[in-house]
């Protein structure tokens, strides 16, 4: 559904995303990951490899893939858990309307912003809504709140 014309006057994701980014590895064990989330007041991490990104690892991701399966979350890796299908990701130089597109089209409240295969930065549904009018960021929330998405970045 599209956003319509922005207040922004056509920024960028560079414009308005957060550039420091914490990432762990598929190989970290989740207490570790929870306690960089912890640390950094976030609910989502990036999981990069070798430079490159594998997926995205949230609190829900370790709440509902580990805790609620009973597996010893001591023992378990980010790898174990993380969220790998449909990662959706945009460049820095995505117009934030198109961001927000995608995170209405796919439930998503925060989306890793990549570049030459590096993560650079993570944009959210907050930065986008600051940069548009109050009711296109009404109508993104709206979309990407709604029950039965993939909830896979949330």
């Amino acid at each position: 559904m599209a956003m319509g014309q922005t207040s922004g006057g056509g920024k960028s994701v560079r414009d308005v995303m957060s550039p420091k980014v914490a990432t762990v590895s598929s190989v970290t064990f989740l207490p570790e990951a929870a306690k960089v989330m912890l640390k950094e007041d976030i609910g989502m991490l990036p999981v990069v490899d070798d430079g490159k990104l594998k997926g995205i690892l949230t609190d829900r991701d370790i709440t509902v893939r580990c805790v609620a399966e009973s597996k010893d979350v001591t023992q378990t890796k980010v790898g174990d858990c993380l969220s790998t299908g449909n990662l959706v990701t945009v460049s820095p130089d995505t117009d934030i309307q198109q961001a927000g597109k995608l995170m209405q089209e796919h439930q998503v409240r925060r989306l890793p912003v990549v570049e030459a295969d590096t993560v650079v930065g993570v944009v959210s549904l907050a930065d986008i809504a600051r940069e548009v009018s109050p009711q296109q960021g009404a109508q993104v929330l709206n979309k990407v709140t709604q029950p039965g998405g993939e909830h896979t970045q949330s």
